[in-house]
């Protein structure tokens, strides 16, 4: 087959400008590779905690850098972290104490639980049971653990109409000191109370469980803040 000699003089000029671009190609790309290992990009390095790890083990309690300003703060007792800055749990009676509660088997939020009675009623000593996040000696850590049988049925309007079933929640009842999250006193609860909520928080298990009520509370932590 014949070629027109234009037709021979592109396709000269084509290969030729496909093979400088092949070749300017190679050599940036043997470039890349010879960069040197500690000029080569580092991924982003992660924001700090967000409580400064000051001494101890990463495996064990933590020391927070920062002193008690929140109940949030006291929170995170049951979570590993102590602040060394705190009032320490000796002397005289009482011993202000924060309740902290996680009440799901399958979420891992915590909420502060005031027993209203010993804190707002003629108790001489109810200041202990409701005081200043910063004056905490103590906080007392109630997880749910397991679930027993079923006691009944519970009928719900929020989030959804359903109905479901009421569990025995068994829980661990812990009580650590706030500046060193030395523990306390630790027994098990068995929640008394059998009422159905108004509103019910849930996760992916759907169902709830019975409550360890204020008059558990008071008679597993009375020794420790009224002595």
């Amino acid at each position: 087959m014949r070629m027109e000699r234009g037709t021979l003089a592109w396709t000269a000029v084509l290969a030729t400008m496909l093979a400088g671009f092949l070749g300017a190609a190679g050599f940036l790309f043997v470039q890349l590779l010879d960069i040197p290992e500690n000029t080569r990009p580092r991924p982003p390095i992660g924001p700090p905690p967000s409580f400064p790890v000051i001494e101890g083990a990463a495996t064990g309690p933590r020391a927070a850098a920062t002193p008690v300003r929140t109940e949030d703060d006291l929170e995170q007792v049951c979570e590993s972290w102590y602040y060394p800055a705190a009032p320490r749990y000796r002397g005289e009676a009482p011993h202000p104490i924060l309740i902290s509660a996680r009440e799901r088997l399958d979420r891992s939020d915590r909420s502060s639980r005031t027993l209203n009675a010993p804190a707002y009623g003629k108790n001489a000593k109810r200041k202990a049971w409701a005081p200043k996040p910063a004056q905490a000696q103590l906080v007392a850590c109630l997880d749910l653990i397991g679930a027993g049988p079923k006691l009944r049925s519970c009928t719900v309007d929020d989030p959804d109409p359903q109905t479901l079933p009421l569990r025995e929640g068994r829980y661990r009842l812990t009580v650590y000191e706030v500046a060193t999250h030395k523990r306390v006193a630790e027994t098990n609860l068995t929640g008394k109370d059998r009422s159905c909520p108004f509103v019910a928080v849930t996760g992916p298990k759907r169902e709830l469980y019975s409550a360890v009520d204020d008059d558990q509370l008071y008679t597993a932590l009375r020794k420790r803040v009224e002595g």
